[in-house]
């Protein structure tokens, strides 16, 4: 869930203005978004996301002011069933009951009853960490929030006491490959709802040609951090790729040995060149990011890594198998099958929610 660090950057743009974070805490049936799903009001009326198909906005907008002015949270329950003229199940998708939370939050402040830890996470999330929010949803505190890295380590000040406690319980929720759960604390008689915010996953493209420009545009477009490696600077310019977050003229293997490649991170082979392809995955095929996809038929990269077999993990043919024609459709393709791979944690945590689902 990547929404927190997109809102975070409009936040930190007007410091000034309190806004309302809404956030579907708990789903029973179908629904437009699944759980974690955010959207942001602002204090002049802006609003950014959707979080169903149009059935919760419009009520949402007008709770959201309420909650902004009166400095408060609020908890709303929509049941999406219903079929009379007051029921709210009129958009696409909407077929059951939705919790949302309505949050007011500020950039110099963390929410209800916590302070100064918005820029600790926001910092956190440009250095490409993931961050564990968990909040108070019963007790004394309710709003209230701690932020963890994977590590378990506090992100900023706030006032809770209970610090030990929930690292620990961070730290496994982490560990479980969670992105979204319930908790209760039986030491802090407490439930607490854990949720996992994702930095944006750095994609490196190695090669600059045409057919990589799309690729970049659409990667971006869905939340991806493309990096572009290509020596030629005649194409390796932002002008060709002005979505990339990087462009780097430098040689494979050079960068290579310069960089240290996240293990969360995705890997584009498209250089067009048997010899430089070749470079780049043996070096992957000892290296093992979370995502390698490679440019070509099959039979081209089996030879590139001969006599080694080539490991199952590695995409090849890269992308879904949409039978694209030309760099529009192709690039589709690839960042379709990024997407797939991306969310994998997700239908995993929905299957867990599933199971442990509780009643409204």
């Amino acid at each position: 869930m990547k929404e927190l660090y997109d809102y975070l950057t409009i936040i930190k743009q007007h410091p000034n203005q309190t806004c309302a974070l809404a956030t579907v805490i708990q789903v029973e049936g179908s629904s437009y978004r699944h759980e974690g799903a955010k959207m942001l009001f602002l204090e002049n009326g802006i609003q950014y996301g959707l979080i169903s198909g149009g059935c919760l906005e419009e009520d949402l907008r007008i709770r959201a002011n309420g909650v902004i002015t009166k400095k408060k949270p609020e908890t709303i329950t929509y049941d999406l069933q219903s079929e009379d003229d007051l029921g709210w199940g009129q958009g696409a998708g909407c077929n059951g009951k939705v919790k949302v939370l309505l949050e007011p939050i500020d950039w110099n402040g963390i929410g209800t009853n916590g302070e100064g830890s918005w820029g600790a996470v926001f910092e956190a999330f440009e250095m490409g960490e993931d961050v564990i929010s968990v909040r108070e949803i019963t007790g004394e505190k309710i709003g209230s929030r701690l932020f963890f890295t994977k590590e378990g380590k506090k992100l900023g000040q706030t006032p809770l006491e209970i610090e030990r406690l929930l690292s620990r319980d961070a730290i496994l929720f982490y560990q479980e490959e969670r992105i979204f759960d319930y908790q209760m604390n039986l030491e802090l008689k407490t439930q607490f709802l854990f949720e996992l915010h994702e930095s944006k996953d750095i994609i490196y493209i190695f090669g600059a040609g045409p057919d990589v420009e799309p690729v970049v545009k659409r990667a971006a477009e869905f939340d991806f951090l493309p990096i572009v490696i290509d020596p030629r600077g005649s194409r390796c310019r932002p002008e060709f790729f002005p979505d990339a977050a990087r462009c780097i003229q430098a040689h494979p293997e050079h960068f290579l040995a310069s960089h240290s490649l996240p293990l969360n991170s995705y890997v584009l082979i498209m250089t067009h060149s048997f010899a430089r392809d070749k470079t780049i995955l043996s070096f992957f095929s000892s290296h093992h990011p979370k995502y390698v996809g490679i440019l070509g038929p099959r039979r081209r990269t089996e030879r590139l890594l001969h006599p080694i077999q080539l490991p199952e993990w590695i995409h090849s043919p890269i992308g879904l198998d949409i039978d694209a024609e030309g760099a529009e459709e192709i690039s589709l393709s690839i960042v379709s099958e990024l997407i797939k791979v991306r969310n994998k944690k997700r239908v995993l945590n929905k299957h867990r929610m599933k199971a442990k689902k509780t009643k409204f």
